[in-house]
């Protein structure tokens, strides 16, 4: 039933988009970002259900939770970003939708830098045997 609500209200949203779109484009922007924001917030509760889940998984199969909030946190960055990224395309601010695509990048990049730090110290370690 998620996905009903959330299809509704996508459709609502660009609806309502398309039409002012034509009348008032700098109102239309508007729409178009809190129709967004709506279906994030729908999906809020779905997405804290998940993780929960997913960091049960992993931590039992012995990845330890900091790593698990480290995926968790850059999975987020990436979704965010790929959001904004998107409602700039469609407002034809190409070069605004590069620059939260890299920051987006940059961002999950710098989450997970603890992650890298230890895949990379574990490899030098078994050349070092």
């Amino acid at each position: 039933m998620e996905i009903i609500r959330t299809a509704f209200a996508a459709i609502i949203t660009a609806l309502l988009y398309t039409l002012l779109r034509q009348i008032k484009p700098e109102i239309a922007s508007l729409i178009l970002i809190g129709g967004v924001s709506v279906i994030v917030i729908m999906l809020a509760e779905s997405l804290t259900e998940f993780s929960g889940d997913a960091a049960g998984m992993l931590s039992l199969a012995g990845i330890e939770k900091e790593n698990i909030t480290a995926l968790l946190k850059a999975l987020g960055i990436c979704i965010s970003a790929q959001f904004a990224a998107n409602i700039c395309y469609d407002n034809s601010c190409s070069s605004l939708a590069a620059a939260v695509e890299l920051a987006g990048k940059v961002g999950a990049l710098s989450v997970a830098m603890p992650m890298l730090k230890a895949v990379a110290n574990l490899a030098i370690g078994l050349l070092n045997v």
